[in-house]
């Protein structure tokens, strides 16, 4: 085995670049303690709780040194690596052969040189008071000596990934090409009346001589379709698509004219059947760039673009409380809302503040920022904790991505 040691500037030693070889590495269960209170003419305690303080991890190692010199060369630069007051990350490396279990005699030799060292899935944030190295003996001219310390970890009393941040992914549509249009549904809408019909079905910002994509899926109730268009603005229409078919999705491409100023388009349908009543349904309406047709998806503006109930993927054996651990909930709203409402499994977090698209949020546990600003004062100061085994699901009424800032899985 091998140890790898990380020190906080990020600069990475092998215990096996100064001879070092592992041979145990042992870490302890987080030591448990608690608050407890004795009463006179009452049995027993009132208990307070109680929660992990350390984790201990002791490691045992060999190395070689040709004469007293070298091994004093040596145990000056293990001293140097392992005695740093400020503390540094160890991670075990864990051996196994290369090659498969072999009967005697198969192979023969060079056993240790078919060895390969992988690293374990955690780390730990330790300091050591003092590594103590003892003369084993002299074997054929050659000093060995036996390396043994005693780790105790700095903050955490857990096994830990490195910190990182992770998108949520809240999107089902992420890999759809963008409906430009806005408010439209998969719902059907139902219009009804009589003569002519004219039904709105979302508005895009359009750009001058550029080609797009008309999608919408259209239900004729009554009577055959007579006409369907797309109106742009006004007067000015663009007929995009004429049907008889009783149901179908329909589909076409327009070109935006250059001799038009547009701030909006939009996008109708109108049907005209002389004097009788009818009525039609509409959904799915979608406009993309491009001359090709994809199937509906909700503009990332609209709520339904990012999904509810999402999963944060915590893996960890720990609950991992934002209080201790520090990370930070990033939320970039693409809609907006009168107030929020974040959760994580059971626990929420509520801001009076009102809620525009583009706002920036940042929860950790300690202090809560919208754009920036603190927004202290108008929030519940709720925290969340990530919990093994759970789905640690999150509920939001504003849409838009989700980040957590300096993930960890936490194990004991």
């Amino acid at each position: 085995m091998d140890l790898l040691v990380e020190k906080l500037d990020g600069s990475r030693y092998y215990l096996s670049q100064y001879k070092v070889l592992i041979t145990d590495f042992e870490e302890s269960a987080p030591s448990v303690t608690r608050n407890s209170m004795k009463l006179d003419q009452r049995n027993g305690n009132i208990d307070f709780g109680g929660w992990h303080t350390d984790k201990t991890i002791n490691i045992t190692g060999y190395y070689r040194a040709d004469d007293i010199d070298e091994e004093e060369t040596l145990r000056e630069k293990l001293y140097a690596l392992l005695s740093d007051p400020n503390g540094y990350y160890i991670t075990q490396l864990k051996t196994s052969p290369k090659t498969a279990v072999e009967r005697p005699g198969e192979t023969s030799g060079n056993y240790y040189d078919r060895l390969r060292d992988y690293p374990s899935h955690k780390r730990f944030l330790v300091y050591t008071e003092a590594p103590e190295m003892d003369l084993v003996g002299n074997v054929n001219g050659t000093l060995l000596y036996k390396l043994t310390s005693e780790f105790k970890t700095l903050k955490l009393p857990y096994g830990e990934t490195p910190a990182i941040d992770i998108a949520i992914d809240n999107t089902p549509y992420k890999d759809v090409p963008v409906n430009l249009l806005t408010g439209t549904t998969d719902r059907p809408q139902t219009a009804t009346g009589t003569d002519y019909l004219i039904s709105t079905v979302g508005t895009f910002v359009p750009i001058k001589g550029h080609k797009y994509t008309a999608r919408v899926r259209i239900v004729q109730k009554d009577n055959p379709v007579m006409l369907q268009e797309w109106t742009m603005s006004g007067n000015k229409r663009v007929s995009l698509i004429a049907t008889t078919i009783a149901e179908e999705f329909a589909s076409n491409t327009f070109t935006v004219p250059d001799a038009d100023n547009y701030d909006s388009i939009a996008i109708q349908l109108a049907w005209t059947n002389g004097t009788d009543k009818g009525s039609y349904t509409w959904s799915e309406a979608k406009v993309e760039n491009g001359t090709t047709a994809s199937p509906w998806s909700p503009n990332p503006a609209d709520p339904e673009y990012y999904t509810q109930g999402i999963s944060i993927p915590y893996l960890g054996t720990v609950p991992c409380n934002q209080l201790d651990q520090g990370f930070t909930v990033q939320l970039t709203a693409t809609g907006s809302a009168s107030s929020l409402s974040f959760k994580i499994n059971d626990t929420e977090l509520t801001s009076s503040n009102a809620v525009a698209a583009g706002d920036v949020i940042l929860l950790n546990g300690f202090s809560y920022t919208q754009n920036g600003l603190s927004i202290v004062s108008k929030t519940n100061k709720a925290y969340f904790i990530l919990q093994p085994d759970k789905p640690n699901k999150i509920t939001c009424n504003v849409p838009g991505p989700v980040k957590i800032l300096g993930f960890q899985n936490l194990y004991a």
